[in-house]
């Protein structure tokens, strides 16, 4: 149905692979979709780690340990692509359940030779697209390291992109600059995220906005310790079940929980305007 892929051109760690898991657990436990969270990385595991403790690797919450070997990750999927044996029902073989029935992980590749990642990564989007049959939305975690031709072939599928940022004048000259240069990060499915958010600095996301002469304001993803704790120690999904049932208004967790959902429902509704043919 939707392919959104999170992006930095930051070279400064943005908190994308925090932003992108915690958004992917909020759209799970709301709503009726089928969620592919696809991690591209090289060499970093923090999307994975954010839901499997690296002492104790079971699936997460309401999932089922997964029936088939994914001993030989992504990139026994890829070989099964180089050779034309590939489908969207085999590559949900090569996943990890987290929400059952609603969100799987497709993580990234083992490899620690980076020749061996370029080649494996030329099949990212041919992976993306096929499960694009299969799940109702495949969110793609886009690694830096990843060669510019094969991100710009998952940019060319993607439905939105969404642009994480740092809240400081660089980050914000960096895609001033960028977006005035680069014609496609002024599309109207390009959409901006300010992740690790701080609602007391001055670049405010209605400042950022402002300064970049963005009609829309941008998402936010809040900085919460307790939710940085749980995401490097496997709990991610605990921690949003939990700061859900919450009901203080003043606190940290609730605040942080309302942000992320207020955040999930517009990324929602920028997609269905892109279902629509209204973006």
């Amino acid at each position: 149905m939707s392919i959104i892929t999170f992006l930095s051109e930051d070279s400064k760690e943005t908190g994308q692979s925090m932003s992108i898991s915690a958004t992917a657990i909020a759209m799970a436990i709301e709503h009726n979709y089928k969620i592919l969270l696809f991690s591209t990385d090289f060499l970093d595991k923090t999307l994975e780690n954010c839901f499997w403790n690296i002492n104790n690797r079971k699936t997460g919450l309401f999932s089922k340990a997964n029936v088939m070997d994914v001993s030989n990750g992504l990139e026994g999927l890829v070989r099964t692509f180089a050779s034309n044996r590939a489908s969207s029902e085999v590559i949900r073989s090569y996943t990890k359940p987290v929400l059952k029935d609603r969100l799987d992980i497709l993580q990234a590749p083992k490899t620690v030779n980076y020749k061996e990642y370029i080649s494996i990564s030329q099949y990212f989007s041919q992976i993306a697209d096929t499960a694009n049959q299969d799940y109702d939305i495949v969110m793609i975690d886009m690694s830096k390291n990843m060669p510019r031709e094969s991100k710009n072939k998952i940019l060319n599928i993607s439905d939105l992109v969404v642009v994480n940022l740092l809240q400081n004048m660089t980050s914000i000259n960096n895609f001033f600059k960028l977006k005035s240069e680069n014609e496609f990060y002024r599309r109207n499915n390009v959409l901006l995220m300010l992740g690790k958010y701080n609602p007391g600095s001055k670049f405010s996301s209605k400042n950022v906005a402002r300064l970049l002469r963005e009609k829309n304001i941008p998402m936010e993803v809040p900085y919460n310790i307790l939710f940085a704790d749980e995401c490097s120690e496997g709990r991610i999904v605990d921690y949003i079940l939990k700061a859900n049932t919450l009901k203080e208004f003043d606190n940290k967790d609730t605040y942080f929980v309302n942000t992320l959902n207020s955040t999930k429902d517009y990324l929602i509704y920028k997609m269905q305007e892109k279902m629509n043919g209204l973006i």
